[in-house]
């Protein structure tokens, strides 16, 4: 992270080191930590921060480790599993403590401490109160080396919010000593844990984080010395960075003039690019949609000239240029010139070549010629999504938006059939639930009495009930489509030779016709789709 600057400054008749943006981070996050620990009837510090914050407090979390100005003393173990159930939760924290422990072992061998803990998970139960015990055991065999014992639980995804929260509860109920405590993450800009926010159960404890990265960037910038017109550039780019985030659209319009007269003079068109590109953006979020065609289709005049000067990147500048257009046209509701615009993105994407983003525009440019009840040009145009789908390998596919596209095509030919494919996947989703949910309820009974026995049953009857629910999904599918037209079953059988099996039960999703297209055979998607 750096060094603390040589710089002195005097505060309130006390001298100290100047710090760079960064590092005061960092010791803010100390102190919030610090605050938390010294209430001894907190055991569960839920901090809510802003998604662009994560990586600094991985860095926080991370200097722990080692001996810092930043060291709080404290051990913390960061636990990324992904949360599908309590059960299978349980047991992933407890194989991931074992994991780390044996990943760490020479490192403890080179501080001179003993390596010898032997920890088979397997032996507690795949439950909240199995991990506590976990960490109790490897508080126990290290409390003369560590001060707190802390895990972080900053799960790679969580299936059932209120399954993690009840996880969560259950957890506290377990009797933590003092010496283990817990952290979670919460976003500030979507808050999933609602519930334990507004908890009044005495051993949580709420702080919301002021950490701006933005502000971070700028402030690092700033204090760096610039040198020469790339250094100055910069500090043009950031600014106007923070004034969309932060500012009016009369300071983002002035700081963008700034820019781009700078960015002339210094003949880089690229950069010319990337300044309109952000000043439309700015547009768009204003709901300036003709102000911001016109700038998205200056910045292509740009994007042109860097091309032609042989610039690297000048197609893939064009093509984004072309999409941002198409995007003003679509949200003005200007369906025919979007429509044009995705049109041109897809050959020039085929120019450079990208297919992923070909896939994107044919698949938008169908979905336009759709709600203009145009069905031959959306056909056309679906089709080419196909052709652009056998360019690229088959684990790629279908993380692309060739899924949806797929779907497209077929809610053009039939939307009845497809509403009826709907149907199944709403079906099919809530005996998922309601399968999860009989778990939690079974896995919440046997976690108080330790029956290690019972909910390996538990898990194996949840496995055995998705693939029953799947089977039927499966079979009511393909009893929808067999009763489909020619051109319907042959579009469905080349999509899952394209795709997967799981296609398209992990696609579908409702979406309501407009009432002018439904006796057309048109596909409508929704809007936040563009």
């Amino acid at each position: 992270m750096g060094n603390l600057s040589t710089s002195i400054v005097e505060e309130g008749g006390r001298v100290t080191f100047a710090l760079n943006p960064v590092e005061r981070h960092l010791i803010n996050l100390g102190d919030s930590w610090l605050e938390f620990k010294a209430d001894a009837s907190k055991r569960l510090l839920l901090w809510q921060t802003p998604d662009n914050a994560t990586r600094i407090l991985q860095c926080f979390f991370e200097l722990q480790k080692h001996e810092s100005q930043y060291s709080t003393n404290d051990l913390f173990i960061v636990f990324n599993a992904g949360f599908e159930n309590s059960i299978q939760y349980s047991r992933a924290l407890k194989e991931e403590l074992a994991g780390q422990y044996e990943a760490s072992k020479e490192d403890l061998k080179q501080q001179g401490i003993a390596a010898d803990w032997e920890f088979k998970p397997e032996v507690l139960p795949d439950s909240p109160s199995g991990f506590i015990q976990s960490l109790r055991l490897f508080g126990s065999k290290y409390h003369k080396v560590i001060g707190h014992l802390v895990a972080v639980l900053m799960p790679q995804s969580v299936e059932n919010d209120r399954a993690f929260i009840s996880w969560l509860e259950r957890v506290m109920q377990t009797g933590i000593p003092e010496r283990l405590r817990l952290v979670v993450i919460d976003s500030t800009e979507y808050p999933r844990f609602g519930k334990l926010i507004d908890s009044s159960n005495p051993l949580v404890y709420n702080d919301t984080l002021k950490v701006d990265t933005l502000a971070i960037a700028q402030e690092t910038f700033a204090q760096e010395v610039t040198t020469g017109p790339a250094g100055v550039f910069r500090n043009y780019l950031m600014g106007l960075v923070t004034l969309i985030e932060k500012g009016s659209l009369e300071q983002v319009k002035a700081k963008a003039i700034d820019a781009f007269i700078f960015a002339r003079k210094q003949k880089w068109s690229d950069q010319e690019v990337a300044i309109r590109m952000l000043y439309a953006g700015a547009l768009l979020k204003e709901k300036h949609f003709g102000a911001a065609q016109k700038i998205y289709q200056g910045a292509r005049q740009s994007a042109v000239q860097a091309m032609e000067s042989d610039h690297p990147a000048g197609r893939q500048l064009v093509l984004q240029t072309w999409f941002g257009e198409a995007s003003a046209d679509f949200a003005s509701g200007d369906i025919v010139h979007a429509a044009e615009c995705y049109d041109q993105a897809a050959i020039v994407a085929r120019q450079i070549p990208n297919p992923v983003l070909e896939i994107e525009a044919y698949r938008m440019t169908a979905f336009c010629h759709a709600r203009l009840a145009q069905r031959d040009a959306a056909l056309e145009r679906s089709l080419k999504v196909f052709a652009c789908a056998k360019q690229l390998k088959p684990e790629a596919r279908p993380i692309t938006t060739m899924p949806l596209a797929a779907i497209d095509l077929l809610r053009i030919i039939d939307p009845e059939r497809v509403q009826l494919m709907e149907d199944i996947k709403y079906r099919f989703i809530a005996a998922i639930e309601k399968a999860n949910e009989v778990l939690e309820q079974q896995a919440e009974e046997l976690d108080k009495a330790q029956d290690t026995q019972q909910l390996h049953i538990a898990e194996e009857t949840l496995k055995l009930n998705k693939e029953r629910a799947k089977r039927e999904a499966e079979y009511a599918l393909d009893e929808v489509v067999r009763a489909g037209s020619e051109q319907f079953q042959d579009i469905f059988s080349q999509a899952r030779e394209l795709l997967n099996k799981e296609w398209p039960l992990a696609t579908l999703a409702a979406v309501q016709l407009p009432s002018e297209l439904q006796n057309q055979g048109m596909i409508a998607q929704g809007e936040a789709l563009s």
